[in-house]
């Protein structure tokens, strides 16, 4: 697998990415009976990286999100779902058409900090509970995730299916505000963001 959509600022990122995979349809096989379909792991993710973002400044994995209508979509995972093979998961098309999600080794939690596996439990629990659908996750997650909202609204002016989403939408007026008015939050991002706009800067002249 190539670099592509992965964030090099963040620690051991590769893995993190595909043991929370893995993680997330294990528990969710354990929990409901069955392995997930595509979507709910897209959204699973999503969660993941911005509550961690909203909580920290910094996403947990940091992947690269395209709002499309039914919410964001992981690049990493979308644009490659029958041709790349991953270590730690794999995808099953099903007879619809569509893709379901299953774990083909044990998950590895180590790669992730105490509060990076609380927020997985958190949005296992929130999303496995009797009587929450696909369609209550879809929901949900448009309404907390700001950043989809802005992407979306992009995309349906231009008449696009799909729009890159930015982690700084998640913060409201970052750029109108001084620094002293920065919370914690924000400016740990900034400075995440810094880095990650350097690095890129370095690959566009390499």
């Amino acid at each position: 697998m190539g670099e592509g959509g992965y964030n090099k600022m963040i620690p051991f990122r590769k893995q993190k990415f595909e043991n929370a995979v893995a993680y997330f349809a294990f528990e969710f096989n354990r929990r409901k009976g069955y392995y997930p379909r595509q979507t709910w792991i897209y959204k699973f993710l999503a969660l993941l990286d911005f509550r961690s973002l909203k909580k920290t400044g910094v996403p947990c994995i940091g992947l690269e999100y395209d709002a499309m209508k039914f919410g964001p979509v992981p690049n990493i995972l979308y644009n490659s779902r029958s041709c790349l093979r991953f270590k730690k998961f794999k995808f099953i098309e099903t007879a619809d058409g569509g893709f379901r999600v299953e774990p083909v080794s044990k998950p590895n939690l180590d790669y992730f900090a105490d509060d990076e596996i609380d927020l997985m439990e958190e949005i296992l629990d929130d999303y496995t509970r009797d009587g929450v659908n696909l369609d209550n996750l879809i929901a949900n997650a448009h309404k907390e995730i700001k950043a989809w909202n802005k992407a979306w609204d992009i995309a349906i002016e231009y008449e696009r299916g799909r729009m890159p989403m930015r982690y700084e939408d998640e913060f409201d007026d970052l750029s109108k505000k001084s620094e002293n008015e920065l919370t914690p939050e924000e400016e740990y991002f900034l400075v995440y963001k810094g880095m990650k706009d350097i690095e890129e800067a370095k690959k566009a002249i390499s």
